[in-house]
C-alpha cells in the first residue's frame, strides 16, 4: 500500500488503532497467536519540499539541526506504523509482529523523494484477559493497577456517568473489560448514528475473547427485547458474531420483537462452522417455519381482463393479492402476518437451506 503525503504532523490521530499492538520480534511470549492472517506493508512517499528541508538539514549537522530532522523521520516512522496498524485493524488482526521499517531515497522525473515502508505480519491473538492474580496469596502491582482501573470503570458505567473519551475507550479496549458490554451495547441503542462510537464498539468486541463477545452480546438482546435492536445486529453482522443455539432461544421466544431479530440474524454467516452446526442450521429451520407460519390462503381464480386462471393468495385482512406480491396491498402484511417488515423469510429460509447442504457435503 502506497501513501503519498504532504506531511502534517497536526492531522494525525495517533491514538486511533492503540489497541493494536506492534512488536519487531517475529514469536509472543506468554500470548498464544490464534491465527496468522497474513504479511501486510505500507509506504509512505515524502514529497519534494519536505525533502529539500530534509537535505538542508545535513549540510548543518553539525550546527544543531539534526535533531530537529531526526525528530521529524521519527514522526514520519511512527505515521508508518499508524497505518500498518490500520490495515491490521481492517484485517481484523489485533497484533503485528516481526516489524520492520525502511527509508529509502527514490528518484522519478527528475524528483527526489523519500519513501519510508514499515513492515510486518498481521495476526490474531487470543482475545483474553492476561492473568491478573498470579497465585492464590498475591497479586503484583501491575495487575493490581488493572484491577483498580476496571473496578474504576465499571462502577462509573454503573452510575451511567461513565465518559467514554478517546483515552476511555483505549483503556476499556486495552484492558479487554468485557463486563462493560452492556453499558456500551446499550450506549449504542441510544447512540445509532455515531460512526466514531460504533467503529469504537467494534475494536473492542474484536480485542476481547470471540466467545466471550458473543455470549455478551445475545445476553444483551435476550434482556432488551423492548429496545430498537438494529444498531446491535449491525455489530453482529459487520463482526459475524453468531451463535446458533443462541439464536434459537431469541427466536423460540414469546417477545416478537426478539423473534424477529432472531430470524435477521439466522441469515448471518458465522466466523467459522463446524459440524455440530448441521443440526443447528436445521433446527433454525424448523423454528422458523413454526414460529413464522403462512397465515395466507393460496387458490386459483379467474383474472378479470385475460379470463385465464391465476394464483392468488388472500390475506388475513380479506385482500386478495398476485401471487408476485410479497406485501398485501390492503394492509401491508407480508404472508406470514408481519406488517412493514425487513425481514425476508423465504430468503432466509433458502440460505439456511443452502449452507445446510454445503455443510453435509463436506462433513459427510
Amino acid at each position: 500500500m502506497l501513501r503519498h503525503h504532504t506531511w502534517n504532523v497536526s492531522k494525525i490521530r495517533m491514538e486511533h488503532f492503540k489497541h493494536i499492538k506492534v512488536t519487531t520480534t517475529s514469536s509472543l511470549q506468554n500470548v498464544e497467536i490464534e491465527e496468522y492472517i497474513e504479511p501486510i506493508s505500507v509506504s509512505i512517499v515524502i514529497g519534494m519540499n519536505f525533502f529539500k528541508d530534509f537535505l538542508s538539514g545535513f549540510r548543518d549537522i553539525f550546527g544543531g539541526k539534526s535533531n530537529t530532522y531526526t525528530k521529524s523521520l521519527e514522526k514520519i516512522n511512527q505515521q508508518a506504523i499508524y497505518e500498518l496498524k490500520k490495515r491490521a485493524h481492517y484485517l481484523k488482526a489485533n497484533y503485528v509482529i516481526g516489524l520492520t521499517i525502511e527509508n529509502d531515497e527514490i528518484s522519478a522525473q527528475g524528483k527526489s523523494m523519500l519513501m519510508v515502508t514499515a513492515m510486518g505480519t498481521a495476526v490474531k491473538v487470543a482475545g483474553k484477559n492476561k492473568e491478573i492474580i498470579n497465585n492464590s496469596t498475591s497479586i503484583d502491582l501491575e495487575a493490581f493497577e488493572q484491577l483498580e482501573l476496571k473496578t474504576k470503570l465499571l462502577n462509573s458505567a454503573e452510575k451511567d456517568n461513565l465518559n467514554l473519551s478517546e483515552n476511555n475507550w483505549t483503556l476499556i479496549i486495552e484492558n479487554q473489560i468485557a463486563e462493560l458490554s452492556p453499558f456500551l451495547l446499550n450506549k449504542l441503542t441510544e447512540n445509532p448514528n455515531s460512526s466514531d462510537f460504533k467503529d469504537n464498539l467494534k475494536a473492542f468486541f474484536e480485542n476481547i475473547d470471540r466467545d466471550m463477545a458473543t455470549t455478551q452480546i445475545f445476553a444483551f438482546i435476550a434482556n432488551n427485547g423492548e429496545k430498537d435492536l438494529k444498531p446491535v445486529l449491525s455489530i453482529i453482522r459487520e463482526l459475524n458474531l453468531v451463535d446458533l443455539n443462541k439464536n434459537l432461544s431469541l427466536i423460540s421466544s414469546d417477545n416478537q420483537n426478539l423473534n424477529n431479530i432472531g430470524a435477521l440474524i439466522s441469515d448471518v454467516h458465522k466466523k467459522t462452522y463446524y459440524k455440530s452446526d448441521i443440526k443447528a442450521i436445521s433446527d433454525t429451520i424448523e423454528s422458523l417455519e413454526s414460529k413464522f407460519p403462512i397465515k395466507v390462503e393460496f387458490y386459483e381464480t379467474i383474472d378479470n381482463l385475460s379470463r385465464k386462471n391465476i394464483k392468488v393468495w388472500q390475506c388475513e385482512c380479506g385482500k386478495e393479492n398476485s401471487l408476485e406480491r410479497e406485501i398485501c396491498r390492503g394492509c401491508n402484511k407480508d404472508i406470514h402476518g408481519l406488517k412493514n417488515s425487513n425481514i425476508n423469510l423465504k430468503e432466509i429460509k433458502e440460505n439456511l437451506k443452502h449452507r445446510l447442504e454445503i455443510l453435509e457435503k463436506n462433513f459427510d
